[in-house]
C-alpha cells in the first residue's frame, strides 16, 4: 500500500497547490465519493482570522456536550494529519490513505487542486466516522473554496479583513462578498464583528438568512460569554485558559444554533481541553515564557497586540517575526511596536518565502537583527532574562519551525 507520504508527494506534484476558478469539477468528485452532506450537521467557518480558534472551540463545545464530532482545518502546521480529526484525536495514516485512494477512483480525470484533493479526502474520513457534526474551516475566502461544495446548516464569518487580496479583491467589500458565498437559502449566519460589510447584508437578505451579530445577539463581558434567545439572554462563564473570549463567545453561538445545548460544566470541560496549537499559544522553555501565534496580516497583527497587551503588557522583551514576501510586514508589525522591547526579523522558506533582511527593509529598523531562525531564537534568550517573555508570529512556516525546536511538533 502506498504510504502517506507518497500521496502527499504525489498530489503536490500532479495536483499542484493553487486557486481555481469554479467548484463544479469538486461537487463532481464529491457527490461519486458520497460525501454530501459529510454529517447530519455541518457548521462552515470562514473569516480572515480567528476562523481556525473558533472552528476549535465549536468542536471542544460539541466533545464536552457529548456529540461526536468530525473537523477539517488548514493549513497545518507538522503534519497532514492534523487537517483531519475524529473526535478530536488526528486521524490516522491509514485512514487517510483510503480516503486518497477513494479519491482518486472517483476523479475520473477530473484536475484537482492540492487543497481540493485534501478536502476530499476529509469529507470522506468524516463520512465514514459517521460522527453527529462536521466542523469545517474553509481555507481560502469562500464562494470558491473548497469547503464550499457543502451545505451549511450553520454558516460562521468570524472576521473581515485584507488579505490575499490578489485573490479576494483589495476591500473589505470584495472580500465580504468572496466569504458571503458560504451562505445559504434561510440557514443561520453568525457574523463575529459588529459591522459586517453591505456585501454580506445583501447577500444575507436576499436568501432570507437570519444573521447574528456580535455585540447584538452574543458578545462578552470580560470573560462572561452572553447570548440572546428572542426575548431571553443567557451567560456561561469562561474559565481561564487558552481561549480568547471573542472567539469563545461566537463558538458558543454556532454550538448552540447547531442544536446543540450548553451549560457551564461543558464549556468549562470545553476550555480546558481544547488545543489549537499557533494561535496565541504560551509555552514555557529556557526560563522563557514563549508566545506561538500565526498572525500575518494587519487585523490579526491588532487582535494579537489585544491579547498580548491583556496578558502580557510590560513582559515582551523580544519579537521574532517572519513573514512570507506578499505581506505587509510594516503594518504587521506596528500594533505591536509599543508592547515589544526588540524586534528580530527571520528567513521564511519556500516559493514565497522572505528573507529576514527583506523584512527588516521593509520595516526600516536598520538597528534589527535579521538572519535565520535559529539566529534569531538564540538571540532574544541570550539577551533577556528569565522570565520574559518571547513573542514569534507571522508565517505558519516560522511558527513550525519555532514549535519544533522546542520538541512541540509530536503531539497528536
Amino acid at each position: 500500500m502506498t504510504s502517506l507520504s507518497d500521496w502527499l508527494d504525489r498530489i503536490g506534484v500532479e495536483h499542484p497547490r493553487g486557486v481555481r476558478r469554479g467548484l463544479e469539477h469538486v461537487r463532481d468528485v464529491a457527490e461519486r465519493l458520497d460525501v454530501l452532506p459529510p454529517a447530519p450537521c455541518c457548521i462552515v467557518v470562514a473569516g480572515t482570522n480567528g476562523k481556525g480558534s473558533t472552528a476549535a472551540f465549536v468542536e471542544s463545545l460539541l466533545l464536552a456536550a457529548g456529540r461526536t464530532v468530525g473537523t477539517t482545518t488548514s493549513p497545518h502546521l507538522h503534519r497532514f494529519n492534523e487537517r483531519i480529526r475524529i473526535n478530536g484525536r488526528e486521524a490516522d495514516d491509514a485512514n487517510i490513505v483510503a480516503a486518497f485512494e477513494a479519491v482518486e477512483a472517483c476523479r475520473q480525470g477530473a484536475g484537482l487542486s492540492y487543497f481540493e484533493y485534501a478536502i476530499l479526502a476529509a469529507l470522506k474520513v468524516i463520512t465514514e466516522a459517521g460522527v453527529d457534526h462536521a466542523v469545517l474551516e474553509i481555507g481560502l475566502g469562500g464562494r470558491l473554496d473548497a469547503v464550499n461544495v457543502v451545505d451549511a446548516d450553520v454558516a460562521v464569518i468570524t472576521s473581515i479583513g485584507l488579505d490575499h487580496q490578489d485573490y479576494l479583491g483589495a476591500t473589505r467589500e470584495l472580500i465580504g462578498a468572496e466569504k458571503a458565498g458560504i451562505l445559504r437559502s434561510g440557514i443561520p449566519l453568525v457574523y463575529g464583528e459588529r459591522v459586517p460589510p453591505r456585501s454580506v447584508t445583501a447577500r444575507a437578505h436576499d436568501l432570507d438568512v437570519p444573521v447574528y451579530l456580535a455585540g447584538r445577539d452574543f458578545g462578552h463581558v470580560g470573560r462572561s460569554l452572553w447570548f440572546r434567545d428572542r426575548d431571553q439572554r443567557g451567560s456561561l462563564e469562561l474559565p481561564e485558559s487558552a481561549v480568547d473570549p471573542v472567539n469563545a463567545a461566537t463558538a458558543v453561538q454556532v454550538t448552540r444554533l447547531s442544536g446543540c445545548p450548553l451549560d457551564q460544566s461543558a464549556v468549562a470541560a470545553a476550555a480546558g481541553r481544547v488545543r489549537n496549537p499557533g494561535r496565541f499559544e504560551v509555552v514555557r522553555r529556557d526560563d522563557r515564557v514563549w508566545v506561538f501565534d500565526v498572525a500575518h496580516n494587519p487585523d490579526g497583527a491588532e487582535f494579537l497586540a489585544g491579547q498580548l497587551r491583556e496578558r502580557f503588557a510590560g513582559r515582551i522583551a523580544g519579537a521574532v517575526v517572519g513573514c512570507l514576501e506578499d505581506k505587509d510586514v510594516k503594518s504587521i508589525v506596528a500594533p505591536l511596536v509599543p508592547l515589544v522591547g526588540e524586534f528580530v526579523y527571520a528567513d521564511t522558506v519556500g516559493a514565497r518565502g522572505a528573507k529576514g533582511t527583506a523584512l527588516r527593509a521593509a520595516v526600516d529598523d536598520r538597528r534589527a537583527l535579521a538572519g535565520t531562525l535559529a539566529e534569531a531564537t538564540e538571540h532574544l534568550v541570550a539577551a533577556t532574562a528569565p522570565g520574559d517573555v518571547i513573542l514569534v508570529l507571522g508565517s505558519f512556516d516560522v511558527v513550525e519551525r519555532a514549535r519544533a525546536r522546542f520538541g512541540l511538533d509530536g503531539n497528536r
